[in-house]
């Protein structure tokens, strides 16, 4: 990966709706150099996809479950997870926990039914939820 492949990902980063021409002219290659790069960065998986970041409104509640199991694979629960539809992100990490949850909920007490829902899972051993006050930065 060159220093063109490299600002066209931090453009595309930046704002994915952009055109080809748009990223052309900023890096200095042709519309058609441009696409032949994120046409090759696509198929080589660099690229894996483009999405809408979408604003959740102001009366929702988010939060981070920070969680711990007593032996296994984080990955043996993730099916289970994945079927909590306010579950947003769901990482396994390295250090005093083992997973970090962020859910999304209309309201407090939706949370809680998260929280809840999260606490019946096989061989856990704690949960500490942190609820979000204010977003700071979001890319």
């Amino acid at each position: 990966m060159n220093k063109f492949d490299q600002q066209i990902i931090k453009l595309l980063t930046d704002n994915a709706r952009q055109s080809n021409a748009q990223i052309a002219r900023q890096v200095g290659l042709s519309r058609t150099a441009v696409a032949k790069r994120i046409n090759k960065l696509e198929n080589q998986g660099i690229i894996k996809g483009y999405c809408a970041q979408v604003q959740q409104p102001s009366s929702s509640v988010s939060a981070y479950f920070h969680i711990n199991f007593s032996h296994g694979s984080c990955e043996d629960l993730v099916g289970q997870i994945s079927m909590i539809p306010q579950v947003r992100e769901c990482h396994s990490v390295i250090g005093d926990i083992d997973m970090i949850v962020l859910a999304t909920a209309d309201s407090m007490e939706q949370m809680e039914e998260v929280r809840i829902q999260l606490a019946s899972l096989a061989r856990l051993t704690s949960i500490e939820t942190k609820a979000v006050f204010k977003q700071l930065i979001s890319r």
